[in-house]
């Protein structure tokens, strides 16, 4: 018994349920609209008007320009994004200036929340197509609380119980959207990680290995937050979010046939350059122990995260870090915050379309200075 207690992974999970605890506490404390974010999800009324209004957040914003040599410096070029839940509609306006670039991505690798914003644009929706779709989705009506299963939590001693949440409203949105194309048929391959409960395996689906898998399902599969949504069932296995593991997922894009010439990289979950928290002084506040049990529960997430990124730079000719929306917007509560309430959507599509056209000026700018000298 003492020996399971002290187990060292036990002893990592205590800390991690304490964190969350604290983490939960003070969002709440600091940000009163959550509650009110969650009771507008799980618990709607005849009443709320919920969501934003808007749904052509691009229509007032200059577009980018690039020229044909600039498009052959960055030849083939695909977009790896983070999760981060609502932040990532961020990558709807990363595909907005690329359009306007005329530089067509060859993969998206998602995770996470980025699925919800990435997979529709690789079926070849446009990004003012996705935008208007989801900037349409009201929470409420994409997923709802398992009441029963809620009820009878505790005398059936949580015998079956996955998650608070049912996805299949989700789904069934996605398909009505998108019909039943598959991960085989994508004219701009996608990918994403899910994790495997069963054999606790972290699994790229994507058209090399999933071709039959509709994209509707994928999504499903790719935004299941642990414990926040039930598992998929897939085969004989169940899934739920990858991004739990592997929260930028370098591996699909480089071990395509044909490896891209560039990738833009989109981090919207962690701190610049997937940096750690600063916590320096630690050991002189209050609570010490409560600080360091934080960084335990990030250390091995965000270093793969790290050395993924250090692998993309070293493997790839090209890499185009973007960072639209801060760190802050979806630390802690913000990372469900950001997701049951989509009235920030619309500002994080336009932050992304600003960050690559930056992007892409830069480098323009940096040739012709060099052609110049």
């Amino acid at each position: 018994m003492l020996s399971s207690t002290l187990d060292i992974l036990r002893i990592r999970q205590y800390f991690n349920a304490v964190t969350a605890a604290r983490t939960f506490a003070a969002g709440v404390r600091d940000d009163a609209h959550f509650l009110d974010s969650v009771r507008h999800a799980l618990l709607p009324l005849p009443v709320d008007s919920w969501g934003t209004e808007e749904r052509r957040p691009f229509d007032h914003l200059p577009r980018v320009q690039a020229g044909a040599a600039q498009r052959r410096h960055w030849g083939r070029t695909a977009v790896v994004a983070s999760g981060g839940s609502g932040a990532l509609a961020s990558i709807v306006g990363v595909a907005r200036a690329l359009e306007e670039a005329r530089i067509e991505p060859c993969a998206y690798s998602l995770c996470s929340g980025s699925a919800l914003f990435g997979f529709p644009l690789a079926t070849g929706r446009g990004a003012e197509e996705v935008a208007e779709f989801v900037l349409g989705l009201r929470m409420d009506e994409c997923s709802d609380v398992d009441w029963p299963a809620v009820a009878t939590l505790l005398p059936r001693l949580a015998r079956g119980f996955t998650g608070l949440l049912r996805g299949e409203k989700l789904e069934a949105l996605y398909r009505q959207w998108l019909g039943d194309v598959t991960l085989g048929e994508l004219p701009i391959p996608a990918f994403a990680p899910v994790w495997n409960v069963e054999h606790n395996t972290v699994e790229y689906i994507g058209p090399d290995t999933h071709p039959h898998l509709p994209v509707a399902r994928a999504v499903h599969m790719a935004v299941a937050l642990p414990l926040f949504f039930e598992t998929v069932p897939l085969g004989r296995d169940h899934y739920y979010d990858g991004g739990t593991v592997d929260i930028l997922p370098v591996t699909p894009v480089l071990s395509m046939s044909s490896p891209p010439d560039s990738v833009v990289a989109v981090n919207s979950f962690y701190p610049h350059e997937f940096h750690g928290e600063d916590v320096r002084g630690w050991t002189g506040r209050r609570g010490s122990i409560f600080l360091a049990a934080g960084q335990v529960k990030t250390c091995q997430h965000i270093e793969l995260a790290r050395r993924n990124l250090a692998l993309l730079r070293r493997e790839v000719a090209h890499v185009e870090l973007l960072e639209p929306v801060a760190y802050a917007t979806v630390k802690g509560i913000g990372l469900y915050a950001q997701f049951l309430d989509t009235r920030r959507w619309p500002d994080f599509m336009r932050a992304g379309h600003r960050a690559m056209g930056r992007a892409l000026q830069s480098q323009s700018h940096a040739r012709a200075h060099a052609h110049a000298a």
